[in-house]
């Protein structure tokens, strides 16, 4: 397991990426709405992260949805996983019955 010092690194790499994302997704959007913007450099890493806005109603409603979202495929999974364990305990079990009414019909008891 990384170090907290390594995860809290690899964090603040990711969301220079973002922010570099970001920049260039706002260059775009300039770009093609006919306002042209002067290029911003890639962001560089902060030396300390800044908070997220709080309290952004739009965020925490898409937060919600997709936390929804992957709440309601993990209970589908698990349901789909039990769904073919039960199946297959079942077809072991008749395969199981199968072969032993076929071993006592074609081997009778001796008296």
């Amino acid at each position: 397991m990384p170090s907290p010092e390594d995860r809290l690194q690899e964090l603040r790499r990711q969301r220079a990426l973002v922010q570099e994302h970001l920049a260039w997704l706002d260059r775009e959007i300039a770009a093609l709405s006919g306002g042209v913007r002067p290029a911003v450099p890639p962001a560089a890493p902060a030396a300390s992260p800044a908070p997220a806005p709080a309290g952004d109603p739009e965020t925490e409603a898409l937060i919600e949805t997709y936390r929804a979202e992957s709440i309601s495929s993990l209970a589908s999974v698990r349901r789909g996983c039990f769904l073919v364990f039960f199946a297959a305990l079942a077809v072991f079990g008749l395969a199981v019955l199968a072969l032993y009414f076929y071993t006592r019909s074609h081997h009778p008891p001796a008296h």
